[in-house]
């Protein structure tokens, strides 16, 4: 029981160790490098990175580490000044939550292929995203510029980010799983 705890404690401490990096990681391009529209470098880097931290950790260590690690990130993000404003700070970690949460449980189901969980989990946290953020930012009274900046910011590019790093993850977790039966 203890090393089971102890291993969820470690990995799930290196997963909040490595969505702070790939939140700082977005910094170092140059600014206003936009991708699309309002979708933004940064955005797809940090966006794409933090994704698959979470589905990785969520595939190799379960679904509360990823819940935990999702949880904790956008907090951490805001605290260091580099994610969201404080209104949205709950829904981001709600969304990421959902997004392990689906994960976990379709992976855990084996019903669909790999890439199918991600599509689906991914899909999820957009929309939960896409509706709640705008709802939750104008009942804080947000101006409405900002308020159409996050909405757009918190709409089809955060598919595009879970996408990206789930098809990622499914990657590192499968070479995971080849290393572990190599042990």
């Amino acid at each position: 029981m203890k090393d089971k705890n102890v291993r969820f404690l470690t990995f799930t401490a290196m997963g909040i160790a490595l969505v702070i990096l790939a939140q700082f990681l977005g910094n170092f391009l140059p600014a206003g490098f936009t991708v699309v529209g309002p979708f933004t470098g940064k955005q797809l880097v940090t966006g794409s990175l933090v994704n698959c931290v979470l589905y990785v950790f969520t595939g190799a260590v379960g679904i509360l580490s990823g819940v935990v690690i999702g949880l904790l990130s956008s907090l951490l993000a805001f605290l260091f000044g580099i994610g969201p404003i404080l209104p949205v700070v709950p829904v981001v970690a709600c969304g990421n939550a959902l997004l392990c949460l689906v994960f976990g449980l379709l992976r855990k189901s084996g019903q669909l292929p790999a890439v199918a969980d991600v599509v689906i989990s991914a899909l999820l946290k957009c929309g939960f995203l896409w509706l709640l953020v705008p709802m939750v930012v104008r009942a804080a009274g947000v101006p409405a510029k900002q308020v159409g900046a996050l909405s757009i910011m918190f709409s089809w590019p955060q598919a595009i980010t879970a996408l990206i790093g789930g098809l990622l993850a499914l990657v590192i977790l499968g070479r995971l799983k080849k290393s572990s039966k190599h042990d």
